[in-house]
Formats: structure tokens, sequence, C-alpha cells
């Protein structure tokens, strides 16, 4: 038996296992499921359905689960004339995965699929994938760019507390804030290892856009994952001065973090057209949104924009 995380999962080493999608042969009893770390990738299938139920060939469909996340397709690990279909597999994944809560029972085993895991790599292999489950807890120092008066405190506190206060008080130096936020990368298809989850606790840094901070702020700059440049509809300047504030970044971490574009205070009348501001991003290979931390209007959906494209650049899924 393969054991990994401290025996939160276990793997029979006397069968064998699909490297992509998970699935399990029992080359004994002629059984083929899902293992245990396949079942914790899938968080909670709530409907299995069977695509044949004569034979299966290998490479091929032969069941579909869905999951919150959208529908997985699994494919034969083999070819075998099927037995038969477990329509109660369900009921049992969750505790006897490998008894019970097999998919199919399958006889005269043969064409194996390619994509099997060779028995001398199972013990990294299944040690990898479960550390996958649990590799997903980050902290993401994200910093707030831009003049005075655009809305910087404002966006953070709308963030990390869901309050705003209309005559919040100007930065003096820098402020801070934090919030955990969950979030989700859908590869191109929804396999188990295609689909992403993570938790961030995001780290707000809101620095003083007064001119007289400049000299310091580059300090508070150092290490950040992703910044959040941001800029007032309702006020032309800010937008023209844009480009100090890149260079500013330029000069602290050479723009190599994701940047997203804010404009906000969508409550106020517009002065700054809005494919103005899209331009302005697409020009610099920015994100962009436009918010209002006064009503909260897409407040969370910035963060969550930022951190999700920096959680693919920390795992090098770009």
């Amino acid at each position: 038996m393969v054991v990994v995380e401290d025996g939160r999962y276990e793997l029979p080493d006397n069968y064998q296992y699909m490297k992509n999608q998970h699935i399990y042969i029992d080359k004994t009893d002629g059984k083929v499921g899902i293992d245990e770390i396949g079942y914790a990738f899938l968080n909670q299938p709530k409907e299995i359905t069977f695509l044949v139920d004569k034979q299966l060939e290998v490479g091929k469909p032969f069941c579909t689960i869905t999951t919150d996340q959208g529908i997985t397709t699994l494919n034969a690990p083999c070819s075998g004339n099927i037995e038969k279909l477990n329509v109660k597999a369900l009921e049992y994944m969750d505790y006897d995965t490998y008894n019970k809560g097999y998919l199919v029972r399958v006889s005269n085993i043969s064409d194996l699929s390619p994509f099997l895991i060779k028995q001398s790599e199972l013990n990294e292999w299944a040690e990898e994938e479960a550390k996958s489950l649990t590799r997903n807890k980050y902290s993401f120092k994200v910093v707030e760019v831009g003049d005075s008066a655009v809305g910087k405190t404002a966006i953070k506190v709308r963030f990390t507390d869901d309050y705003f206060k209309k005559d919040l008080k100007t930065t003096l130096g820098v402020d801070f804030g934090s919030k955990e936020i969950k979030g989700e990368y859908l590869g191109g298809d929804i396999l188990f290892k295609g689909t992403y989850r993570f938790t961030a606790k995001i780290n707000v840094w809101d620095a003083a856009g007064q001119t007289h901070y400049e000299k310091i702020r580059h300090i508070y700059y150092r290490d950040a994952k992703g910044a959040i440049m941001v800029y007032d509809i309702n006020n032309p300047i800010s937008f023209q001065n844009l480009d100090k504030w890149i260079k500013e970044l330029e000069q602290s971490v050479g723009l190599n973090i994701p940047v997203l574009l804010v404009g906000n205070k969508l409550d106020l009348e517009r002065k700054v057209p809005r494919q103005d501001g899209l331009q302005f991003a697409m020009e610099h290979n920015f994100m962009f949104i436009e918010c209002s931390a006064k009503t909260g209007e897409k407040v969370d959906e910035a963060f969550y924009k930022l951190a999700l494209e920096i959680f693919k650049r920390e795992e090098g899924l770009e």
C-alpha cells in the first residue's frame, strides 16, 4: 500500500493508475475506478453518467462525472468486456473507493493505456499529486499606486472591511489591510489536473500618492506580487499622470508583476471614457476594470482578477 500525506490518501500498490486522470485498474478483480487522490480532486462529485455498457476501449470515453465545477470525461485505461456498471459508486467513493466505489468491473482486460504509471514511479507520483492538493494556500502582497484622492484607501477598505466612509483621511505614509479569498483556475479541459483551486491572503499596501512621499514609496514596493494602479474616472489629470506611476513602479519592481489598471468612482459623472482606460491598459499589457469603492461595484472582482493572475504566474500556468 502506498500511503501519502500522513495517511490521508492510500493507493494499493498492486493496482495500476492512469497518470492524468487518477483512474485505477485492479487486474485481479477487474475493477476500474477513481483513486482516493482523484476523488479529492473532484471535490464531492454529484452525478455519474456511463457512456458505454458492453465494452471498454482503451483511450475512449466511458463515463462522465458532474461536479460543481463542470463535467469531467473519463477515458478507459484499458480494453475489456464490461461485466458490471456500478450505478451506486457515488454512495461509496468517499470512504471505500476501491472495494465498493469502483466504476465498472471488466473481464478480458487488454490493450493497457500508455499513460499508466510504472510501479517503480508510483510512490513519487502519488506524493507529488497529493502535495498538489494541499499546495494551494498563498499570501500575495499587492501594492496600490496612483494620485492622491483617487480612492486607493477607499478601495482597500471596501475590499478588506466591506465599508465606505465618505470623509476618509488622506493616507500619510503607508496604509495596510488584508483579506483571504478563495480562487479557482480552470484549464482548457476540466480534468483532475485542469482545475486549480487556491486560497490566498491578499495583503494590500496603500501608499500615499503625494509627491513628498516619493522618496520612501519604493521601500513599500519590495516583494510585491502584483499592483493595482488607480485613477479617478471623474478626474482626467489622474489619468494623465498614469505614466508617472508606471515609471515609478518600473524602477521599483521592473513591471515583472501583474498590474491591474482600475478606474475608480463609477458612481460619479464620467470624464474619462472607458475606452481610453481600456486602450491604455492594452498598450501596457495591463488588466483593466472600472469600479466604485462607494457602492462596492466590482471591487471584489478587481482583487480576484489580480489574485488569479498572480496565482497563474506563481504556478507557471500562463
